[in-house]
């Protein structure tokens, strides 16, 4: 992702850890993209999913 100039994260592009709750609250909205996920998804796995790519190198 470095060699072809993707931000960093999601926090290059503007979010940071007080978005956090707002993200997963959307995320969690989108069940036709959770319901093929082959686990069950909570809003503790999307907040550590978005916490994550705040930064990822």
């Amino acid at each position: 992702m470095r060699d072809i100039g993707l931000p960093n994260g999601i926090g290059a592009v503007g979010y940071g850890t007080g978005d956090i709750d707002a993200l997963v609250e959307g995320a969690m909205r989108q069940q036709r993209l959770l319901a093929t996920a082959p686990l069950p998804v909570t809003e503790d796995d999307v907040a550590g999913i978005f916490a994550r790519s705040i930064e990822l190198w």
